[in-house]
C-alpha cells in the first residue's frame, strides 16, 4: 500500500470510527475488561522453577479497583486465571471483546504474567522482530509455536479488529516484554518476570544466533493503531519484577499482598494513593516511573503509541474515560526538595569528605537520588533504581563533577507548572530512553499550547550542553498539536550515542514567551556548572516570563560490540 493510499485509509477509518461514537452517544459508552494472570503452569519445569507469586494479588486488586474506583459494571469484567488461561481461552476472549463492547466503548486488556520477545538474548526461539510474547498457563517448551501468544501474529490482528470498529483499546502488561539486552536480569529485592527460552523454531521469523553483546537495534516497524494505547510495565530492553512475600517489609505494596512492581505503581495510581485527581496517559506514565525508581526497581513503564506516532495526541486522553480527547493542561506535580541525596557504599573517608563539600549535597542511609559505590579504586555513580550513571576511578575529578552537577541542575532548573501540556520522550518511543553505542536518536515534544523550547542536558561526566536552541532558526516559537523533533527530524541531525556512556540528565523546559537570555546561547559545546556560560544560564532561569513547563528525561547509553563507522 502506497503512503498516499495509506493515509487515506487511516482518515477514513478515523471517520468512521468518529461516526459510530456519535451515533452510540457517549452518554451510552460503556468501560469493558479482560483480565488474565498467569503464575502457575500446566509444565512441571516452568511451575517449579518460574511460578510468580505476585499475579494471584494482581488480578484481584485490578478487578477490585476497576469495579469499585473507576466504576465498571462487575458483569463487563471477565476475569481468567492460572488453569483458565490457555492458549485457546485467551485468545477466544480477546476475540470475543468485539461482541461484547461497541464503538465508543472503553476496553481494557490486563495481562499479568510472564514475557518475552526477539530481543532477549537468551531467547533462541524464532519471534518476530520487535514482537512481545505472553505465556498462557499451557505453554509448552517443546510445542511452542502453537503455545506461546505472539504478539504480531495473535494479539494485533484482533486488536486491529477492535481499533477499526471504533473502540479505544487499553492494554496493560505487567511482564517482561523484552529479555535481557543491556540491563541486569531482576533484582535481589524482587523475582523476575523473565523465562531463559533456549529452544527454537516458531515458525514465524528466522534468527540467527543470539549477539555476545549488545549492538544497534533496528528501529520497530509503523505503530499499527490508531485508537490502542500500550502501557507496558518495562521497556524493550528490560525485565519485569515480582515482589514476593520476603521483600514486603522493605517494599511494602498496595494491599500488603506480593505483586508484580508494575502493577503494584499502577494499583496505586488507579487507587488515588498517588493521584487523587485526574491525569492523561503520558502523566500516568511518568507517575508510574516515577514511584518504580523511587522503589529501586530498574524498570520504566513505556506508553505506546509514542510521540512522533501518535498523531490525535491519544496519549493526552484523560485516563480510563469515555472522554476521548485532549484533557487541556495538567496540574503542576509537587515542587521537588533541591537538595540531593547521596548514598555512600564502602566510600573511603577521601571519598566521603569530598562528597560532603559539595553545596546541595546532603548524605543519606535510604531514600537516595544517588548512590556512591567503592571496591578499592573502582567506583560506580547510580540513579535511585541503580541505574548506572558512572563508572570511574575514586581519584577522578569527573565523579564528584556529575555529582555537583546533579546538584546544580536540581538547584537551577526551576519546577515549574504544566500549562502548556508539554510532554516530550526519546525516539523511538519503545526504548526506555536506553540506548547502545552507534544508535541514534532524538527527542519528540508535543505541547497543548504554543511555546519556545529548551534542552539542556547533563552528561555521565558533570558537563552541561544546550541541546537546543544553538541557532535563531530554532528560537522561534512552536506550534501546538504537532511532533516537533528535538533537534531536527533530518537524520543528520539525530543524536549519536557514542562515549561517555552512563547516564544524562535532560532537561526539556518550554515557555510561553521567548526568554531574552537564549539569545546568547548560540553553542552546542559543552561548559562546566562552573563556568560563566553556565552562571548566565543560570541568571536566565531564575526570571523567566511567562508560564513554563517542565519535563525531565533521562537517558542511559552504554557502550557496543563496535566503534561507529566501523
Amino acid at each position: 500500500m502506497s503512503g498516499a493510499s495509506l493515509r487515506t485509509w487511516r482518515r477514513l477509518v478515523a471517520l468512521t470510527s468518529l461516526a459510530w461514537m456519535l451515533a452510540a452517544g457517549q452518554a451510552a459508552a460503556r468501560n469493558i475488561a479482560l483480565l488474565i494472570a498467569v503464575g502457575n503452569f500446566a509444565d512441571r519445569n516452568m511451575e517449579e522453577n518460574y511460578q510468580l507469586m505476585g499475579t494471584a494479588a494482581d488480578i484481584v486488586g485490578m478487578q477490585r479497583v476497576l469495579t469499585e474506583r473507576w466504576k465498571f459494571d462487575p458483569k463487563d469484567v471477565v476475569v481468567i486465571k492460572d488453569k483458565d488461561a490457555t492458549h485457546e481461552r485467551v485468545l477466544a476472549e480477546i476475540s470475543a471483546l468485539e461482541q461484547r463492547s461497541a464503538p465508543g466503548d472503553t476496553v481494557v486488556i490486563y495481562y499479568s504474567g510472564h514475557g518475552t520477545s526477539d530481543s532477549d538474548e537468551d531467547n533462541q526461539y524464532d519471534l518476530p522482530y520487535a514482537t512481545g510474547a505472553w505465556f498462557p498457563y499451557d505453554f509448552d517448551p517443546d510445542d511452542a509455536n502453537r503455545t506461546l501468544i505472539v504478539g504480531r501474529r495473535d494479539l494485533v490482528p484482533r486488536l486491529k479488529r477492535l481499533d477499526a470498529g471504533g473502540r479505544w483499546v487499553v492494554v496493560f502488561s505487567d511482564s517482561c516484554f523484552s529479555g535481557q539486552v543491556v540491563r541486569r536480569i531482576g533484582q535481589k529485592h524482587a523475582h523476575t518476570r523473565y523465562v531463559p527460552l533456549k529452544k527454537r523454531d516458531l515458525g514465524v521469523a528466522a534468527t540467527g544466533a543470539a549477539p555476545a553483546a549488545p549492538a544497534p537495534r533496528k528501529p520497530p516497524p509503523p505503530y499499527p493503531y490508531q485508537h490502542v494505547i500500550l502501557l507496558s510495565g518495562a521497556s524493550d530492553s528490560e525485565t519485569g519484577n515480582d515482589i514476593p512475600t520476603d521483600e514486603l517489609r522493605n517494599h511494602p505494596t498496595y494491599d500488603g499482598q506480593p505483586h508484580g512492581a508494575f502493577t503494584d505503581a499502577l494499583l496505586r495510581l488507579m487507587s488515588g494513593q498517588l493521584d487523587a485527581g485526574t491525569y492523561n496517559y503520558a502523566q500516568a506514565r511518568e507517575r508510574l516511573s516515577a514511584l518504580l525508581e523511587h522503589e529501586q526497581f530498574a524498570q520504566h513503564p513505556q506508553l505506546l503509541p509514542a510521540i512522533a506516532e501518535d498523531p490525535d495526541d491519544v496519549g493526552s486522553n484523560q485516563f480510563l474515560t469515555a472522554a476521548h480527547g485532549g484533557t487541556g493542561a495538567a496540574a503542576s506535580s509537587p515542587p521537588k526538595d533541591a537538595t540531593v541525596r547521596v548514598k555512600l557504599d564502602s566510600v573511603s573517608p577521601a571519598l566521603k569528605a569530598g562528597i560532603s563539600a559539595l553545596k546541595g549535597i546532603a548524605i543519606a542511609e535510604r531514600d537516595a537520588d544517588l548512590t556512591v559505590r567503592q571496591s578499592g579504586q573502582d567506583v560506580q555513580l547510580l540513579g535511585p533504581a541503580g541505574d548506572p550513571i558512572a563508572s570511574t576511578a575514586a581519584s577522578d575529578p569527573k565523579l564528584l563533577e556529575r555529582i555537583a552537577g546533579q546538584a546544580w541542575v536540581n538547584r537551577v532548573v526551576p519546577a515549574g507548572s504544566d500549562k502548556l501540556g508539554l510532554r516530550a520522550e526519546t525516539d523511538p518511543g519503545s526504548r526506555g530512553n536506553t540506548f547502545v553505542e552507534c544508535e541514534s536518536f532524538v527527542f519528540e515534544v508535543r505541547l497543548q499550547k504554543p511555546a519556545y523550547l529548551m534542552v539542556l542536558d547533563l552528561d555521565s561526566q558533570g558537563q552541561l550542553t544546550l541541546l537546543f536552541p544553538t541557532r535563531a532558526s530554532e528560537r522561534q516559537i512552536v506550534a501546538s498539536g504537532k511532533p516537533r523533533a528535538i533537534p531536527g527530524s533530518d537524520p543528520k541531525d539525530h543524536i549519536v550515542v557514542t562515549p561517555p556512556f552512563g547516564m544524562d540528565e535532560v532537561s526539556v523546559i518550554a515557555f510561553e514567551q521567548a526568554q531574552d537570555f537564549l539569545a546568547t546561547m548560540n553553542s552546542a559545546e559543552p561548559f562546566s556548572i562552573g563556568s560563566a556560560r553556565a552562571d548566565s544560564l543560570a541568571r536566565g532561569l531564575a526570571h523567566i516570563t511567562g508560564a513554563f513547563s517542565v519535563q525531565r528525561v533521562n537517558v542511559n547509553t552504554y557502550p557496543g560490540k563496535k566503534t561507529c563507522g566501523t
